[in-house]
């Protein structure tokens, strides 16, 4: 892993005898606990119920077969659209770091999504499979996209997708050009090169995007706002809903959702080791 420094020239002698590493730390550190950790506890607080009943009695309404439902709904939506998004993100960032004769403008054709409001882009989907959108227009029918579990995760591809290019196209051009020229020169084919080279040097890459599009997609509140139905809102539309009417009950489920993400974090942690993987980027 490679080290950056910095040169702190441009600060002024005054502030560079002020400034020490450790109030560089302490910023930090009170930045992470007034924007992190006391949300975090004022959340835990108001999950707890004082008044009658017990103490967990929020808790156990939150783990109700109802919102069980729900977050195994979340958790699989985010899975296929975790998959997918890694097979299109591979094949797009292979074909720029490999193929292109033009990297850096395809580089920014990924990025010019994320220059536009996410709401936009939901709606910029929504637009396109409508009656009056192009493809009802071309083939008379949106192929169930609309309102439908298919639009959800389709609209969340569409919205994570430069967030698993990014690092995957990083691993890929760290590769060393040598190891790809030595496996062909020893026989091995394309296809062989790819899963005995190509793959294993650009696991951290795949790691990366795997954690980047499984969180945002978990915890997204516009797809299924946007393109799907009542029948399929995810963990944050019925948290949204919920605190409307409940905030204990709403935090309740917000602490659980948030447990259970990072239980699966960590089982992909167990099996990963992502610090250590990450670390190669």
């Amino acid at each position: 892993m490679r080290t950056v420094k910095i040169s702190d020239s441009f600060l002024p002698s005054s502030v560079r005898k002020r400034v020490t590493p450790r109030t560089l730390v302490g910023i930090g550190v009170l930045w992470l606990t007034l924007c992190f950790i006391v949300p975090i506890v004022f959340l835990l607080y108001e999950s707890l119920n004082f008044g009658e009943g017990h103490l967990l009695a929020n808790y156990e309404q939150a783990l109700a077969w109802t919102y069980i439902n729900v977050l195994g709904r979340t958790f699989v939506y985010a899975l296929v659209t975790t998959i997918l998004t890694l097979i299109l993100g591979y094949l797009t960032a292979y074909y720029i770091a490999f193929k292109s004769s033009r990297p850096m403008v395809l580089l920014a054709l990924v990025l010019l999504p994320l220059w536009v409001a996410i709401i936009i882009r939901f709606f910029g989907v929504r637009l396109f499979f409508l009656q009056s959108g192009p493809v009802q227009q071309l083939f008379g029918t949106d192929f169930g996209i609309l309102f439908s579990r298919n639009g959800v995760v389709l609209g969340l591809i569409s919205a994570l997708l430069p967030f698993a290019v990014l690092p995957m196209y990083n691993s890929l051009r760290a590769i060393d050009d040598d190891l790809i020229n030595a496996s062909r020169t020893l026989g091995a084919g394309q296809f062989q090169t790819l899963r005995s080279v190509i793959l294993p040097l650009s696991f951290s890459g795949i790691v990366a995007a795997t954690l980047f599009v499984f969180i945002l997609a978990a915890g997204s509140y516009l797809a299924p706002s946007i393109m799907g139905g009542p029948a399929n809102n995810m963990m944050a539309n019925i948290i949204a809903d919920t605190q409307s009417y409940s905030i204990p009950l709403a935090s309740a489920m917000a602490v659980v959702f948030t447990g259970l993400l990072l239980i699966l974090v960590g089982l992909f942690n167990h099996f990963a080791n992502v610090s250590e993987v990450l670390g190669d980027l």
